[in-house]
């Protein structure tokens, strides 16, 4: 079976599986609606991405899919380069997320890990990382790209600064 179909496959019971546990939560959760939304794989990987913060146009590039992600929950896509500004630096953020990799090879790990022990992710591996917990990653090859699916707002904080912030990755 093809990995992309797979991946597919397995995205979308996921995102219907979350979305009916995260109803009351996910405001962009709209089970009246009638809008189907189709993207072949190859139309995900061709959008627009602007950087996540504009202070660090070299660290994760975002398109957005649904939301608002400075004000709420949203739907994303996420492409990261090759050892992007960031990477293998721990972080956390004040909502959790889920995260599908569709493109590439990367490693995620927590505090108590290291980029040398974390498994290598394909395209289909899937993420959740919990809010407030540190962790890190890195692309390991020329770029990777996943949807990603915040509970809220994407704020980022680092414990080596030494002032508060949503800054980063």
């Amino acid at each position: 079976m093809n990995y992309f179909l797979l991946a597919a496959i397995i995205f979308s019971l996921l995102v219907e599986c979350v979305s009916a546990q995260h109803k009351e939560r996910n405001p962009w959760h709209k089970p009246n609606s009638s809008n189907l939304v189709i993207m072949p794989f190859n139309d995900a990987l061709e959008r627009k991405f602007h950087p996540l913060h504009e202070f660090s146009p070299k660290g994760p590039q975002l398109h957005i899919l649904e939301g608002d992600p400075e004000k709420g929950p949203s739907l994303t896509l996420f492409r990261y380069s090759q050892n992007y500004s960031g990477s293998g630096r721990l972080h956390n953020h004040t909502y959790g997320y889920h995260l599908w990799l569709i493109e590439g090879t990367m490693k995620h790990w927590d505090e108590t890990g290291s980029e040398e022990n974390a498994p290598i992710l394909v395209p289909g591996s899937y993420i959740y990382q919990p809010k407030d917990e540190l962790h890190a990653a890195n692309c390991l090859s020329r770029r990777c790209t996943a949807y990603v699916m915040f509970d809220g707002p994407i704020e980022t904080g680092f414990p080596d600064d030494t002032g508060p912030g949503t800054s980063g990755n």
